[in-house]
């Protein structure tokens, strides 16, 4: 894929192209705590149990039907959902972590790996029957890149077809030198401090992209994860 255009977009590239070679597993995490390939793995599937928990029943029941897993990192959850039996299309905007997942997790028929931003998938129109969208939209750093890649996740959603997705919700806890582990290059710049969207900033430009949020988890944190559907024609 060539270099975005947009100095926008180069800028984003190139933060999450940094972090990949930096440790592509630690900045797999939202957290980007430090962890090592077992426990790395162990953490996707543990992840899709808590998806359910919170939010329900999402991914559709058709094994065949892949899962869009955008923001992909080093596959940890593109793992996880090919242990279970799920085909998956992983997307990241960072060639190193799309290298470091097919490396991890190698090609079948069952995976296929595209390195593209969440605002401009290499998708059709209402492809997908489910989305995940985890460790994204809380790092965007304005209302605008996160309203671009919600309106691109409608495009390439089937009707009725469900996403997956966290969001910076409330502004971060106070940190003080010492209490945050993540270098200070990472940590004070604006593509990992993200923006915060308040759920109904969240909700209004969700449906006026027809998605309509239908549940919401940790909406009393700093991090909510909520589960959207897209409108039926």
């Amino acid at each position: 894929m060539h270099e975005p255009e947009d100095p926008g977009a180069r800028r984003l590239s190139r933060f999450w192209e940094a972090r990949a070679r930096e440790d592509a597993l630690r900045y797999s995490l939202p957290s980007g705590a430090r962890v090592d390939e077992p426990a790395f793995a162990a953490s996707g599937g543990a992840a899709l149990d808590a998806f359910g928990e919170h939010l329900g029943a999402w991914l559709p029941d058709d094994l065949d039907d892949a899962v869009l897993d955008v923001g992909c990192g080093a596959g940890r959850l593109t793992g996880a959902l090919a242990e279970r039996g799920r085909a998956v299309t992983a997307v990241d905007v960072a060639p190193t972590m799309v290298a470091t997942a097919r490396a991890r997790l190698g090609d079948d028929a069952a995976r296929t790996w595209h390195v593209a931003r969440a605002a401009d998938l290499p998708l059709d129109d209402a492809t997908v029957g489910a989305a995940l969208l985890l460790g994204v939209l809380p790092h965007l750093p304005t209302l605008e890149l996160v309203t671009d890649a919600l309106a691109e996740l409608a495009r390439v959603l089937r009707p009725e077809g469900t996403a997956v997705f966290d969001v910076r919700s409330a502004p971060a806890p106070l940190t003080l030198p010492g209490e945050d582990g993540l270098p200070s290059h990472v940590a004070r710049h604006p593509l990992w401090r993200g923006s915060v969207v308040g759920l109904e900033t969240l909700a209004a430009v969700a449906f006026e992209h027809g998605l309509g949020i239908e549940r919401i988890a940790g909406s009393e944190t700093a991090r909510s994860l909520v589960l959207a559907r897209r409108e039926a024609v």
